[in-house]
């Protein structure tokens, strides 16, 4: 099956044994600029590819009654401030991207030249919203928590209304933390294979177990909320990974690539050199004279370490009933030419 791979920076998004890892501050820098150039420099020592923040006008977005309002009151950059953070995580190699909670905001973030625009699970029925993305004509991801499998298909055709610059869908569960038996990571596999576009996963869980488990079953982004301080009690801190923690998955994520391999059942190559160490072969039970025919109760399967001509096990019918040209010693290798 082929999934519709796209580029996004240095990355294609979608290709087999890649993880596009992003460490979504979202507003954990509580709306202060030199905190947030600190995550993101941290982010990056942390295995990072990208960072995504939240940039979300709450008179926009939220009646002003709603405890939504409160939390992003205040937690605003302005253009140039965006403009900065962007710069500086592409001079890290990284690819920066946002949020847009409202359509001023997808202006804002449209302006100062993102690469890339992330829906999220609040948003994923906002069909406008995310018809005017497409208009953009910009790669985009969109989390589906709390979504019914018809509203994802929705949302996708709204995202290739206008555009297939690239699209990709994230599996999530939209609770803070997630328990283990909402995750439902078999939907990954279903996603893709009903899409044909990559699927991804943003955790919302205390660690990086059911991320490890996305990853197996064929992940390719990986969103991970990041924080300097879990210990903090406003925005995703709690549910947010620390540095020496995101740095520790990122490694994982690697070893589980390393791990998936390839479809193809064959041994590797540092397998096939030590077979014939390792395989049986047919040897002489005992000493047999020269002239004799060689009967089931002659032979043995064992091991040898010598790389001489060798007679597997499954093709021991082949000898039995011929006669030997020489006599042979307890445990000497049988091979073709010593039998008439």
């Amino acid at each position: 099956m082929k999934i519709k791979t796209f580029r996004v920076g240095n990355f294609i998004i979608g290709r087999p044994k890649t993880v596009f890892l992003v460490a979504e501050i979202g507003i954990n820098h509580n709306g202060k600029f030199n905190l947030c150039k600190k995550m993101i420099l941290a982010a990056a020592k942390s295995g990072a590819n990208a960072i995504k923040l939240q940039t979300i006008d709450p008179s926009e977005s939220y009646l002003i009654n709603t405890p939504s309002y409160k939390e992003f009151l205040n937690k605003n950059f302005n253009d140039e401030e965006l403009y900065k953070l962007k710069e500086m995580t592409e001079k890290l190699g990284l690819v920066f991207f946002s949020t847009p909670g409202d359509f001023k905001s997808l202006d804002r973030l449209k302006q100062i030249g993102v690469k890339l625009i992330k829906i999220s699970s609040g948003l994923s029925t906002n069909i406008p919203l995310i018809e005017q993305v497409s208009k953009f004509k910009i790669p985009m991801i969109i989390s589906t928590g709390m979504a019914y499998e018809n509203e994802i298909i929705e949302s996708v055709k709204a995202a290739k209304k206008y555009s297939n610059k690239g699209l990709a869908i994230l599996k999530c569960t939209s609770l803070y933390p997630a328990p283990d038996k909402t995750i439902n990571l078999n939907s990954i596999p279903t996603l893709r294979n009903k899409l044909k576009i990559p699927i991804g996963y943003s955790d919302h869980t205390i660690d990086d177990l059911t991320i490890c488990g996305a990853v197996s079953l064929g992940a390719t982004i990986i969103e991970k909320h990041f924080t300097l301080d879990n210990k903090l009690t406003n925005a995703d801190h709690k549910i947010s990974m620390m540095p020496k923690d995101f740095l520790i998955m990122s490694k994982k994520i690697k070893r589980i690539l390393d791990i998936l391999g390839t479809k193809t059942i064959a041994p590797n190559l540092a397998e096939q050199k030590k077979r014939y160490k390792t395989h049986r072969y047919i040897v002489a039970k005992h000493s047999i004279s020269k002239g004799k025919k060689i009967l089931l109760k002659d032979i043995a399967f064992k091991r040898s370490l010598k790389k001489t001509q060798k007679i597997k096990p499954k093709n021991y019918k082949t000898i039995i009933g011929k006669v030997l040209k020489k006599k042979i010693k307890t445990d000497e290798i049988l091979n073709k030419k010593l039998f008439y």
